[in-house]
């Protein structure tokens, strides 16, 4: 059975960007499923792929799966061979627990530097909590490339860069300040193939 992914636009959707960059990258083939955002029947489109209304959308045969990281998770469960965690026991447990808190926080992150990959020179709300948490996703993936040298936060590329991309994009959008180990890992992903082609069917939705 081949999989299939319901994503959203590519333009602004980062959730869908997740998932779809996990099967891009190790090279899990699938079907893509396109549903326009922002349309009068989009809602009815996603509730017929996905309970929750919501995309992305991994389809596997009578398997549904709608969430980014449970997509990742069961990839990494279906494909152990190709290594989407870490092998190090330690680095795994590590790069699960920064998932996760990719995944359940940084509200404030999302609400004031709301996405758009095509975008230059944004502006946002500079309050307390989004700067905390742009202090606290910087220091995350600063901490990773310490102590992995890098290209990626745990040498080889894994779900948890996949979880963190979309932020690394926000900062350059919004021209927030970045070290050069920070600019040095936006480089890195922006020089992935898979990001280079997610970028180019971005703009291709302008048309």
């Amino acid at each position: 059975m081949k999989f299939k992914l319901a994503i959203g636009d590519k333009i602004s959707s980062t959730w869908s960007l997740r998932p779809w960059l996990v099967l891009k990258y190790f090279n899990i083939p699938f079907d893509e499923i396109k549903i326009k955002l922002g349309n009068k029947d989009t809602k009815k489109k996603i509730l017929r792929i996905s309970p929750s209304g919501k995309v992305p959308c991994l389809i596997y045969g009578k398997i549904k799966i709608w969430d980014s990281l449970s997509i990742c998770e069961f990839l990494a469960e279906k494909f152990k061979n190709k290594n989407l965690w870490p092998k190090n026991n330690y680095d795994k447990i590590m790069a699960r627990n920064l998932s996760s808190e990719m995944h359940s926080g940084f509200a404030n992150l999302r609400k004031n530097l709301s996405m758009n990959f095509l975008k230059k020179n944004l502006k946002f709300k500079k309050n307390r909590e989004t700067l905390t948490e742009i202090t606290r996703a910087k220091n995350i993936i600063e901490n990773c490339l310490k102590r992995s040298k890098g290209p990626f936060m745990f040498k080889k590329f894994s779900i948890v860069d996949a979880m963190y991309a979309p932020v690394i994009f926000r900062f350059k959008i919004y021209n927030v300040k970045l070290s050069k180990l920070l600019e040095r890992y936006l480089k890195t992903l922006l020089n992935m193939k898979e990001i280079k082609l997610w970028l180019l069917e971005a703009r291709k939705e302008l048309k």
